[in-house]
């Protein structure tokens, strides 16, 4: 649903030159964040707007999560939770998705109204505080969920937390200056309200994937040795966004130079982007050679020896700088040539299609981070029961941070002597 945010500006231009055929009447909807006349009856305003992009952002807002996702346990041979949403969980959910259609439903008024050529389109502070004016009436719905919390049930921090980062958003929205003439003015706007909504669409959909996530890692166990320790972090939006993340903390925390190795190149260009975006970062990619020995080693080596000139190509203008270069071998062969405790962050795939010892991956490579680095991977999940059993075995009793698609980071401790 992203095109409703980045293409609203280009649509409401000529959206804002037609005019509706009847006026609208005013009220409120049963359980509305705040008065609205367009909340009252959001489809008719949809309908008289127009805008596809508005139409989509409002399906997209009507299919928001109201409990927390499935994970597919079935890869671990478990059985399905019998543990139902709690009335917190489902009461946070209705909330979200009411406040993201209360959002919308101010930007179609004020769309409305300056295709009316009504002298309030271009007094925009008003609206501005209209739209902020949602933020007392989440404060209150969210006090008012406190009485369905049980304690036990984990889920209240990252309900909480949702709410806080809404209310952050929401008032980044009322700091941020009104657009000027030049920016757009109420196009502009329009387009900020709209983006707005969309944030808290999403903000919606990561809440149920955390909980989701929380209630699945909650049944994990290593056998013999009790529950591992998991931090699941909602800032990440994926594994990229965990790569990327990473990387810029470290830098912000005063590392100009840092070497990353990705052991096992993914189809996803990023590699590029990170090397712009950070000027003092060394990039070794190793796409994986399977080897004579793997039954299925010529279409793999096809597939992964396309993925290395892909990548090579992507790097090109760094390898020339030094910056960069990209190896197609086997992962015992690269690290092999690397030395001991040199590097600041390794990212191995352990999806399907990547490494496959992991726990000798995971022991071979820690030795070349750093202490105080960072040891990474992606594809870590229910979907690679394999993968997943073997760093809860390597890793068990130490932090485990999880990020959404499949991310994990651990910081490498020094060796005890």
């Amino acid at each position: 649903m992203c095109r409703a945010a980045a293409a609203a500006a280009a649509a409401i231009a000529a959206a804002l030159s037609w005019r509706p055929a009847a006026a609208f009447g005013t009220g409120t909807a049963s359980g509305a964040l705040a008065p609205s006349p367009c909340l009252a009856s959001l489809e008719a305003c949809v309908q008289q707007a127009g805008v596809e992009e508005f139409a989509e952002l409002h399906r997209w807002l009507l299919q928001s999560p109201l409990e927390p996702s499935r994970v597919d346990r079935a890869a671990l041979s478990l059985a399905p939770s019998a543990a139902q949403p709690g009335q917190l969980e489902l009461a946070a959910f209705v909330l979200f998705r009411d406040l993201g259609l209360a959002l919308l439903a101010r930007a179609l008024e004020l769309l409305l109204l300056c295709r009316g050529s009504d002298s309030a389109c271009g007094q925009l502070l008003p609206h501005i505080e209209q739209v902020y004016g949602l933020r007392d009436a989440l404060e209150a719905r969210i006090v008012s969920l406190s009485p369905g919390y049980a304690p036990d049930a984990g889920t209240r921090s990252a309900v909480l937390r949702t709410g806080r980062n809404v209310r952050n958003d929401l008032d980044r929205f009322a700091r941020a200056p009104a657009p000027r003439a030049e920016e757009g003015g109420a196009s502009g706007l329009l387009t900020r309200i709209a983006e707005l909504a969309h944030i808290v669409g999403r903000r919606t959909r990561m809440l149920s994937h955390m909980l989701g996530m929380h209630a699945w890692v909650r049944t994990l166990r290593v056998p013999g040795r009790g529950a591992p320790v998991f931090v699941l972090h909602d800032e990440y939006t994926s594994w990229l966004d965990m790569v990327e993340t990473l990387v810029g903390v470290m830098v912000r925390n005063g590392q100009k130079a840092l070497t990353f190795v990705e052991v096992g190149i993914s189809a996803e260009p990023f590699q590029h982007t990170l090397l712009q975006e950070f000027s003092g970062l060394q990039y070794i990619g190793l796409a994986l050679d399977p080897g004579s020995a793997d039954t299925t080693a010529a279409a793999v080596q096809q597939r992964r020896h396309q993925l290395f000139q892909e990548a090579q190509a992507r790097t090109q203008a760094f390898a020339v700088a030094g910056r960069s270069v990209v190896h197609f071998a086997t992962s015992g062969a690269l690290a092999a040539n690397l030395p001991r405790d040199a590097l600041d962050l390794v990212l191995l795939d352990l999806s399907g299609d990547g490494v496959q010892d992991v726990q000798q991956e995971l022991a071979m490579w820690k030795t070349r981070v750093k202490p105080g680095g960072i040891l990474a991977a992606r594809g870590f999940g229910p979907e690679w029961p394999e993968s997943l059993q073997a760093v809860l075995a390597h890793r068990h009793g130490n932090d485990m941070h999880m990020s959404v698609g499949g991310g994990l980071w651990w910081f490498v401790e020094p060796e005890e002597e």
